[in-house]
C-alpha cells in the first residue's frame, strides 16, 4: 500500500553515503531562495506579498493578482492565451476580453466565450496588447483587469523565437538574485521559520519535485558542497550516484552538481522532497499538488551555489522517480535538470534577453574512451558491475550519435611495460555487434560472469597495477605518439575525437604517486599539491573529460594526495561515483550521466551564449525539434552545447541548424 502523504520510509539495506561531512566555518541558516514558472508566461517579473504556510492550515485570503502573461507565436498560427489570477478561488466564467492595441493593417480579432481563455489568430507581425476584465474586485474596489501580450513573428521566421515561452523571474528576499523557471510548475509554497524561508513547488505531471534554500555560509565549494549533500542524503537513506560536477553560472557563480538514488517504500517524489524539507531545512512545505506517481526508487540531484559576495549559498534540489527519468520518452529528466543546472539564477542587476544563433552541421561525433582498470583482486566485484553497464552505455552512447571507441588497459605504472603491437592493443568499436559483450569481457580480469568463452582482459601495463592516473599518462602518450604513423588511428587517438578518461581503483592515490609522479618531481612536480595541480592540467591541456569509480578515503577538501584520482576528475570538471556504497544500479546510473557529458562535449553545436535550458527551441532547417532524449534535441550545460538523440531529427551535413532562447544580460 502506498505510504500517506508525509510519510517516507528509506529501504533499511541502504547505506546513506555522508561524502566529506565537515563542519561549516560559518553557521547555516536557512532563508529563501526558489520559484518556479508561472504557465506560459515567463521572463515576466511575478512581485506580490509572500503567504507564510506555518503547517497545513489555509492562509487568510488576499486582494486578487494578475499573473503576468506573455505568449509568443507566428502569423497565421493561433494561439491559445489563458488567464491566471493568484490569490483567489477559481471562477470559471465572467471574463471580457479586448484588443486595446494592435499593429498596423491589423484586422484579426479576439474570440471570447465569457471565460478565463480567449483565442487569436494574428494576421500581421508585431505586438498585439490584450486586456482582460476579470470577476474578481481589485484593491480598489473596481474589477480587476489584467494586461495581455502577444508578439508575433512573421509567418516563415529563420529562427524559432516564435516558439519560446517566457520564465518567471523572481527576486528572491535576500536582494542579489534573480530566479527564472519555466511553466508547467505549481505556484511557489513560502514557509519562513526561526533560521530563514524554504520555497517547494510541484511538477506532478512530470512526477518531479523542487525545493529551494538560501543558506547564509562560505567555505571552500567542496566543502559546503559535501556538507549539504550529506545531510541531504542522510536524510532520506540515499546513495550517491555521481558527486562532484564542478561548473561556474553565466552570472559568474560556481557551484557544484552530484546525483543521488534513494531506494523506498512506495511514496512519491513530493513526500520525499518533504522530507527533506523537514530534516535539513526544519520547515514544513505545506500541502503539496495532487497527481504524483507513486514508486520505490528515485533519482535527485542536489546543486550548491557559492556567492561569496553576500557570503550565502543556494541549495537547489529536484527529485524524480528513477524509472521516469530514465525512460528517454519522458520529459522528466530534463524537467529536473533545468532546475538543479542553475541556468535559472542570474544576477539582480541582470534582466532577460533573447538570442537567436545559427549553426551549420560539418562533422560527425567522435569519442575515444580509456578504460584505466585496476586488476587487483579486491576489484572483481567493482569489475563485474561495469561489466554489466556495457549494453545501457553503447544503447545510449548510439542513440546520441557518437561514432565511439573504446579502449581498455590496464592500471599499472611501468611505463617501458607498455607495447601496444604485443600482444596488440585494439580499440572496441561502438558499432561493432559484439561490443557490449566485448566491453564487459575486457573490463573484467577474471571471466566476467563466469563464463567460459571469455578471452579478453585489460590491455597489460604491469606495476602494482592500481595506479589508474599513471596509466591513463602513460597509454595516452603512447596513442599520441602513433597519430602521425597510423592514419587508421588502429592504434592512436582519432584526430579530433573527444577523449574521456573513466579511471577505475578502490585504492588511495598514494600508489599513483609514489609508484609514478613522484619519481619525476621535474616533470610532476615537488610537493604533493603541486603534482595535483598538474596532473589535473596535463589531463585538461589534452582535452580530456575525467570520471572515475573510486573510493574516498580522508574527509577533507582536495588537494589530498589520498583522494587523488577524486581530486584530479573534479577539479578538471568531471565527477566520481563513489566506489563503496555503488550497487550496479548506482554504477549504470552514473554512466548515463557520463553519456551526457560525452555527447555535449564532443557536440558541434555550441552556443555563443549561456542560455536559461528550459527556455530552448531548436529548428533543423524548416523543422521544429522536439525536447525529447528519445527523438529529438536535449541540452548539455557544463559544454553549452545541443545535443541531438535518436535519428529522426538528426542534422546532416550542411544543413543549418537554429535555436532561440533566452538569457541573462
Amino acid at each position: 500500500m502506498p505510504l500517506a502523504s508525509g510519510a517516507f520510509i528509506p529501504n533499511p539495506s541502504r547505506v546513506s553515503v555522508k561524502p566529506w561531512h565537515i563542519p561549516l566555518k560559518t553557521p547555516l541558516s536557512l532563508v529563501l531562495a526558489f520559484v518556479s514558472g508561472c504557465g506560459a508566461r515567463t521572463g515576466l517579473r511575478v512581485d506580490r506579498p509572500d503567504a507564510a504556510i506555518m503547517d497545513d492550515t489555509q492562509v487568510t485570503p488576499r486582494i486578487p493578482v494578475c499573473r503576468p502573461l506573455r505568449i509568443r507565436t507566428r502569423v497565421g498560427e493561433t494561439v491559445t492565451a489563458r488567464l491566471e489570477v493568484d490569490e483567489v478561488t477559481p471562477v470559471a466564467t465572467g471574463y471580457a476580453w479586448s484588443l486595446r492595441q494592435a499593429p498596423r493593417r491589423a484586422m484579426a480579432t479576439v474570440m471570447d466565450r465569457g471565460t478565463d481563455t480567449a483565442t487569436l489568430a494574428p494576421d500581421v507581425d508585431g505586438t498585439w496588447d490584450l486586456s482582460v476584465r476579470t470577476p474578481y474586485t481589485g484593491g480598489d474596489g473596481q474589477a480587476l483587469t489584467c494586461p495581455v501580450q502577444v508578439l508575433v513573428e512573421p509567418a516563415d521566421p529563420l529562427c524559432p523565437g516564435y516558439a519560446l515561452v517566457e520564465p518567471s523571474v523572481v527576486d528572491p528576499p535576500s536582494g542579489d538574485l534573480h530566479l527564472a523557471f519555466e511553466s508547467g510548475w505549481s505556484t511557489p509554497r513560502m514557509n519562513p521559520g526561526p533560521e530563514g524561508t524554504l520555497i517547494a513547488t510541484d511538477a506532478p505531471a512530470d512526477d518531479v519535485a523542487a525545493l529551494a534554500l538560501d543558506l547564509v555560509g562560505a567555505g571552500d565549494l567542496a566543502m559546503v558542497a559535501g556538507e549539504l549533500e550529506g545531510r541531504v542524503a542522510g536524510s532520506v537513506g540515499a546513495t550517491a550516484v555521481l558527486v562532484g560536477r564542478e561548473g561556474t553560472t553565466a552570472s559568474g557563480y560556481r557551484f557544484r552538481r552530484s546525483t543521488f538514488r534513494v531506494a523506498s517504500q512506495p511514496t512519491t517524489a513530493a513526500v520525499l522532497r518533504d522530507r527533506v524539507a523537514r530534516d535539513v531545512g526544519r520547515l514544513h512545505p505545506g500541502a503539496l499538488s495532487p497527481g504524483f506517481g507513486t514508486y520505490n526508487t528515485f533519482v535527485y540531484e542536489v546543486t550548491t551555489l557559492l556567492r561569496p559576495d553576500p557570503r550565502r549559498v543556494l541549495v537547489l534540489f529536484a527529485a524524480a522517480p528513477e524509472r521516469r527519468f530514465d525512460d528517454p520518452r519522458a520529459p522528466t529528466a530534463a524537467r529536473l535538470q533545468d532546475v538543479t543546472n542553475a541556468t535559472g539564477v542570474g544576477r539582480v542587476s541582470q534582466s532577460l534577453d533573447v538570442v537567436c544563433q545559427r549553426l551549420v552541421a560539418t562533422r560527425n561525433v567522435t569519442a575515444d574512451f580509456l578504460w584505466l582498470v585496476d586488476t587487483s583482486r579486491s576489484m572483481d566485484d567493482d569489475q563485474e558491475r561495469l561489466g554489466n553497464t556495457a549494453e545501457r552505455f553503447f544503447r545510449e552512447m548510439l542513440a546520441a550519435g557518437i561514432d565511439f571507441r573504446v579502449g581498455v588497459v590496464q592500471a599499472g605504472s611501468l611505463a617501458a611495460a607498455l607495447d601496444l603491437d604485443n600482444p596488440g592493443f585494439e580499440w572496441i568499436r561502438g558499432d561493432s555487434p559484439t561490443g557490449p559483450r566485448d566491453l564487459a569481457w575486457s573490463v573484467t580480469f577474471r571471466r566476467f560472469q563466469n563464463n567460459n568463452q571469455d578471452n579478453l582482459s585489460p590491455y597489460p601495463l604491469d606495476g602494482q597495477k592500481e595506479e589508474p592516473l599513471a596509466a591513463g599518462v602513460i597509454t595516452s602518450l603512447e596513442l599520441e605518439r602513433r597519430m602521425p604513423s597510423d592514419p587508421l588511428a588502429r592504434r592512436a587517438f582519432r584526430p579530433g575525437a573527444e577523449r574521456v578518461a573513466f579511471f577505475v581503483s578502490d585504492e588511495r592515490g598514494n600508489n599513483d604517486d609514489l609508484r609514478y609522479f613522484s619519481t619525476d618531481t621535474a616533470r610532476w612536480g615537488a610537493t604533493i599539491d603541486a603534482r595535483i595541480r598538474g596532473v589535473t592540467g596535463w589531463y585538461r591541456d589534452r582535452g580530456f573529460l575525467t570520471f572515475s569509480i573510486s573510493n574516498l578515503f580522508a574527509p577533507r577538501q582536495c588537494p589530498s594526495i589520498e583522494n587523488f584520482v577524486p581530486c584530479v576528475v573534479t577539479a578538471n570538471g568531471g565527477a566520481f561515483i563513489p566506489l563503496e556504497t555503488a550497487t550496479d544500479a548506482e554504477v549504470s546510473a552514473a554512466l548515463s550521466r557520463i553519456v551526457d557529458a560525452v555527447a555535449g562535449a564532443a557536440s558541434e553545436f555550441v552556443l555563443t551564449r549561456p542560455p536559461l535550458s528550459s527556455t530552448l527551441r531548436v529548428r533543423v532547417e524548416e523543422t521544429l525539434v522536439p525536447r525529447s532524449r528519445a527523438e529529438g534535441f536535449d541540452y548539455d550545460d557544463p559544454s553549452r552545447a545541443i545535443v541531438f538523440r535518436g535519428g529522426m531529427f538528426r542534422p546532416r551535413r550542411g544543413q543549418a541548424v537554429r535555436a532561440a532562447y533566452f538569457l541573462w544580460r
